[in-house]
């Protein structure tokens, strides 16, 4: 299986996957890896419109380069942006917007020694994650604990490997959903997906293994099996952590409903999955109808209308005489205008 070290990067298939859709869809398409050669690769490349898939390398503000830096270029690309992606990464920041806008989300605290003094809102059994990282980093049968040496010991270790705070915060017993979300200013909440235990045990979480080996370990429920009730209370969740956080066009919320039924966020990637036939988001869209090229087409979307707008734009500057937005290069013909964008991912 792959280690945890390795759990963001994308497999060759995958990008094949991205690449064979956007093709589909009647792009040029080109392959750009975002290495420290990307600003000089986009210099001498004549770029329309990327489609953003990089994870980043390391420091807590690593899915925001790419992204900044195309803004910098005045570039267009799919998904969120700088802000969204760095507050989305770390989940302490994350919880504390989403309680302002009223969504419930479980007590906690961050920790960066593994000494601090515990607050008395937290009640074990506990959970011990990193706290800026995705796919289940970190996350493993052994991060709930339920006394304080346990808890510290474990914070202590993660603090070392993972060079960044631990976040703590109250197990929620109940089950367990992601909500996969499409757009922009009203997106479209996808049906969400319970993620079922197969197993008995004490605290089960949708840990990095069973990410890793899923089939006999855990059952993916699509659509989820809700009352209507339920279903509004976790599509307005999904929805409002989505606006919150700043999301564009794609993300998936995590969130655990107590026995009371109470929902609660765990946290959002707005860099989710694209693995065909393995993913999250990818089960979930399919079940809504959205077979994968149509799934890659709608996260496309908003960026190939930021291209044309930028387009219009350089034209109407050319026409008015006024400097263009990218400091002066000159707009494409009226033929080059009909033709699809050349797009990058």
């Amino acid at each position: 299986g792959r280690k945890d070290e390795e759990a963001e990067y994308d497999p060759p298939q995958t990008i094949q996957a991205v690449r064979e859709a956007i093709a589909a869809a009647g792009h040029e398409v080109i392959d750009l890896e975002a290495t420290t050669e990307l600003p000089t690769v986009l210099a001498a490349t004549p770029v329309d419109v990327v489609f953003n898939m990089a994870e980043g390398i390391k420091g807590r503000n690593r899915e925001a380069v790419v992204p900044a830096l195309l803004e910098l270029l005045d570039i267009p690309y799919s998904g969120s942006d700088p802000t969204a992606l760095s507050i989305a990464l770390d989940k302490a920041i994350a919880k504390r917007i989403v309680r302002q806008h009223g969504i419930l989300t479980p007590n906690f605290m961050t920790l960066t020694t593994g000494k601090e003094r515990l607050p008395r809102d937290l009640k074990f059994p506990l959970i011990v994650k990193p706290n800026a990282e995705g796919s289940s980093k970190g996350v493993h049968r052994t991060s709930v604990v339920d006394t304080e040496a346990e808890l510290r010991e474990a914070a202590r270790e993660m603090i070392a490997k993972y060079d960044q705070p631990a976040l703590v915060e109250d197990y929620i017993a109940g089950r367990e959903f992601t909500v996969g979300l499409l757009g922009e200013r009203r997106p479209k909440v996808l049906p969400p997906m319970e993620v079922v235990f197969l197993a008995k045990e004490a605290h089960p979480v949708y840990s990095f293994e069973y990410k890793q080996d899923w089939s006999s370990k855990i059952r993916y429920d699509v659509p989820a099996q809700l009352e209507p009730g339920q279903l509004k209370a976790l599509e307005r969740a999904a929805r409002e952590c989505f606006i919150a956080l700043g999301c564009r066009e794609v993300a998936r919320v995590d969130f655990r409903m107590d026995l009371q039924g109470r929902v609660y966020f765990l946290e959002c990637n707005p860099l989710p999955g694209l693995t065909p036939g393995w993913s999250d988001l990818v089960l979930i869209a399919k079940a809504a109808g959205l077979e994968y090229p149509a799934l890659i087409s709608e996260i496309l979307s908003g960026a190939i209308r930021r291209y044309k707008e930028r387009e219009r734009e350089r034209r109407e500057s050319e026409r008015g005489g006024a400097t263009p937005p990218n400091g002066g290069a000159a707009a494409s013909s009226p033929e080059e205008q009909k033709q699809e964008p050349q797009l990058r991912s």
